[in-house]
């Protein structure tokens, strides 16, 4: 994985990152409540292209996707620029960026296998830190250059994109198997790596349990900004929350690949628990807990979706990664969802459950994903 590919694609999450916050600060000046919710929305609107984002990486070259999706991306950032800023135009624009940003992570994570073969934890944990990267720094710019001209942050989100287009030309092709060609474009194959993930004997136990941290990081973060209010954070602060959030994550990713798996795991989930507790005490402890949340986080998950990649058969390698991306944003999205029913009972109660479930599941250290059996699976053995 050449330093290289690891640039360019920090710089177009950059530029994507530039455009969104800009557009969501531009929305919000505007007033309209209806229009930011379903910016928001639009990540889990999406959440069926993932799956067939995987189905055309299994039949497509995956290369030639991934670079198909960066142009594309970059020319609807330039439309953005140019038309009206209004939401008439927006909301269908970023819906469409939304739909091509499908084919983003899966391709990455199957091209991944070819380019890092026996090196998945190092490398995968470098491309995470450059995407966390690139978009802690588009969220930091973006409202300056949104305020100096509307356009700006559009139109330099364009450019970057671009750039990463310009700077991925040399990536090797990644041609599909022939046994996926033969499939056929079904119902059947397109859920088929939904299946896997769900059927597969040696991968379900890790797949219910990413699910489950899924669900239970959508619980413990949905209300965090009034939860840090309700611990006497001062508003002007607030930020310190999400940039502990970034910083742990970068961090955590870079040490995934220096870990082994079963540190890598479950010493990312005792981060979690740690910093979820941390969350609970008063200012300024929460930043800390948000740091430690984000950095356990990032950790196990490279580690959980090295998994993936190594145990997915070839032809179904794209729609194992896209379903599993679909999979787990939906659990995300249901304990949003309950947080948001929870919260009622005041900030706290969300993430005092997620905490809850968080120790619930250490007893399976000791059973279905002990250490042995994670080292096993590892070496290609199934215990």
């Amino acid at each position: 994985m050449r330093t290289r590919y690891l640039f360019a694609e920090s710089l177009g999450v950059f530029g994507g990152s530039l455009a969104f916050t800009g557009l969501g600060l531009l929305l919000g000046l505007e007033g309209t409540t209806w229009t930011l919710a379903l910016l928001a929305a639009l990540p889990y609107l999406t959440l069926p292209l993932d799956l067939l984002a995987g189905l055309l990486l299994d039949r497509l070259d995956r290369r030639t996707l991934l670079l198909a999706g960066v142009w594309l991306r970059a020319g609807i950032l330039g439309l953005f620029a140019l038309l009206p800023k209004e939401p008439l135009f927006l909301l269908p624009l970023a819906f469409l960026f939304q739909a091509v940003l499908a084919l983003d992570l899966p391709a990455w994570h199957a091209l991944l296998v070819r380019l890092a073969q026996g090196r998945l934890e190092r490398e995968g944990g470098r491309l995470q830190a450059a995407q966390l990267l690139g978009d802690g720094l588009g969220d930091l710019l973006a409202p300056p250059l949104l305020l100096l001209a509307k356009p700006l942050p559009f139109a330099l989100g364009g450019l970057f994109l671009a750039g990463e287009g310009l700077l991925l030309r040399d990536l090797p092709a990644y041609p599909p198997p022939r046994a996926a060609k033969g499939e056929g474009f079904t119902l059947r194959a397109l859920l088929a790596g939904l299946a896997f993930l769900l059927g597969d004997g040696r991968l379900l136990p890790l797949t219910l349990y990413a699910l489950a941290l899924s669900f239970l990081s959508g619980l413990a973060l949905a209300l965090l900004p009034l939860l840090a209010l309700a611990q006497g954070t001062p508003p002007a602060l607030y930020g310190l929350y999400p940039l502990g959030l970034s910083l742990g994550g970068f961090l955590g990713s870079l040490a995934a690949g220096r870990v082994g798996p079963c540190l890598g795991i479950w010493g990312g989930h005792g981060l979690r628990v740690l910093g979820l507790a941390l969350l609970l005490l008063p200012f300024p402890f929460g930043p800390l807990g948000a740091f430690l949340v984000g950095g356990g986080g990032a950790l196990s998950g490279v580690h959980l979706r090295a998994y993936r990649q190594r145990l997915a058969p070839e032809a179904l390698l794209g729609r194992v990664q896209a379903g599993a991306v679909a999979l787990l944003s939906s659990g995300s999205l249901l304990g949003t969802l309950l947080a948001g029913g929870l919260g009622t009972l005041g900030p706290r109660v969300p993430l005092l459950t997620a905490l809850l479930g968080l120790l619930l599941l250490l007893p399976l250290a000791l059973g279905p994903l002990g250490c042995g059996r994670l080292l096993s699976l590892r070496e290609g053995r199934f215990p």
